[in-house]
């Protein structure tokens, strides 16, 4: 007969299925998996002084790899990613969440770091995470010179592993607290796209073999940008998305070949700045992109490229300046149409159908920090270090408290396992419980400003302050 103990255990793994997986094909495919393992529970093995019976044994080993893979993919409706990958701006979904994870929750310089290294030069960049691998960006000066480089480093030692300069471009103007390396890195399975804030965007291997360079400003004219251009790269099945929206215009949204650089679709857009990433969203058996700017956010089907809808303020052209980025959850997008405007909760809608207004915030909403919606719940993180918290689904707001002695907020707050970390200029960062009030758990300085959003990696957050790469995990 099975022990006791396995017998449990197979049957929390059962129930766990059923409660997931109550309908559908996924639940077909679970319960065939433990079906095979019980039609077959005559057959044994001796696994320490217990026999047990090979099929459940396997079943069980696989039972939570296979889980995670079909519900990573059902959720998602894009290929599930590793544990270990943050592939692109605000990770896996661009919304800044990873639950499941064993991520610390305090630190210093000394505790809890896993390794930490010194970057060549400083940016704003957000590092992104395939495999064994995290790749970001950074300018250098030198000799009166500037040198925008890509760099790549080892996940489990820190060690770099190669570093690529290739070649500066047309220098644009930008604000003090930034620089041309402020566009956040995007990484798939066979490759590394890179950008820079004088619209440069370069593609590599994942070995730093450089495959193609795209310069925009020798395509379309240099606008001469006041703060130079921050959205970071997009992925999608066709083609990578990198727009151009500035205040001279003209603007287009752009998809650009994976394999060559080259352009492959592009679509006229009204004239105005946008430094917000654009979302990809799949949803009502549809996938739209949704692209910020213009004082509204306009919505392009995935597959034909064409427009279906715009959500905002007339149809003629605004500048619109915006960079926080829109964020999905629960069928609906969170966003502001312009910088400090109020927040907005949109319902999608199936058929190409413009979306329903759910509710409107009557008080503004951030300029930098990108909003982060987790547990039904969305937090707005304002640039003088307020935290505010409102309910997901009808815009109550909860609380609105400052952080701390205070402190200007750049970027955007990250949460897992019913934890929110949000980091301020003095590179301190604050780790909230999640909930409807207001919680501080600990308070944790790396010395440094943090500008750029963290990547989550596994167990470990990894931090960018101005100088050093951080990889910050539990000490076991």
């Amino acid at each position: 007969m099975w022990s006791e103990n396995w017998r449990a255990q197979f049957k929390n793994a059962w129930h766990y299925m059923e409660v997931i997986f109550s309908k559908g094909t996924l639940a077909s495919a679970g319960s065939r998996l433990v079906a095979e393992s019980l039609g077959r529970a005559d057959r044994w093995c001796l696994i320490g002084h217990t026999r047990h019976p090979p099929f459940i044994m396997h079943s069980l080993f696989r039972l939570p790899v296979a889980l995670s893979s079909m519900l990573a993919f059902h959720v998602t409706g894009f290929a599930a990613e590793s544990g270990m990958d943050w592939p692109g701006w605000r990770g896996p979904q661009a919304d800044g969440v990873a639950d499941g994870r064993k991520l610390p929750t305090e630190w210093s310089l000394t505790k809890n770091v896993r390794w930490s290294v010194k970057l060549p030069g400083w940016g704003t960049s957000s590092p992104v995470v395939r495999g064994d691998k995290v790749y970001i960006t950074s300018e250098v000066t030198t000799d009166g010179g500037k040198s925008l480089l890509t760099l790549c480093y080892d996940r489990q030692s820190g060690r770099e592993l190669w570093r690529h300069d290739f070649g500066f471009g047309v220098n644009q103007k930008v604000h003090a607290k930034s620089n041309l390396a402020a566009n956040t890195p995007a990484v798939t399975d066979d490759a590394l796209y890179v950008a820079f804030g004088n619209a440069d965007i370069a593609c590599y291997t994942h070995d730093g073999k450089l495959v193609w360079v795209t310069r925009y400003l020798p395509k379309f004219g240099d606008p001469k940008m006041a703060w130079g251009y921050n959205i970071s790269p997009v992925v999608l099945n066709d083609s990578v998305l990198f727009s151009w929206d500035h205040h001279t215009g003209p603007c287009y949204v752009i998809g650009l070949d994976p394999k060559t650089g080259d352009i492959a679709w592009k679509k006229d857009r009204v004239i105005g700045t946008a430094h917000a990433t654009p979302l990809r969203v799949k949803h009502h058996g549809q996938e739209d992109i949704l692209v910020p700017g213009k004082n509204r956010l306009t919505a392009f089907d995935a597959v034909t490229h064409e427009e279906r809808w715009q959500y905002g303020e007339g149809s003629g052209p605004f500048n619109g300046e915006i960079i926080s980025s829109p964020v999905y959850g629960d069928g609906m997008v969170f966003l502001q149409t312009w910088r400090q405007s109020a927040i907005h909760a949109i319902r999608l809608r199936g058929d190409g159908q413009p979306p329903e207004t759910v509710w409107v915030n009557d008080k503004p909403g951030p300029v930098e920090p990108s909003l982060l919606y987790y547990q039904k719940l969305l937090y707005v993180l304002k640039d003088n270090g307020v935290l505010v918290c409102l309910d997901g689904r009808t815009g109550e707001e909860h609380y609105r408290e400052r952080l701390g002695e205070g402190g200007e907020c750049n970027s955007s707050p990250v949460a897992s396992d019913g934890k929110v970390y949000v980091s301020n200029i003095k590179g301190t960062t604050f780790v909230i419980r999640s909930g409807t009030k207001f919680d501080v758990l600990a308070t944790n300085n790396l010395g440094e400003r943090i500008s750029a959003s963290p990547a989550i990696s596994g167990d470990a957050l990894i931090y960018r302050t101005d100088t050093h790469l951080f990889c910050l995990e539990q000490a076991h």
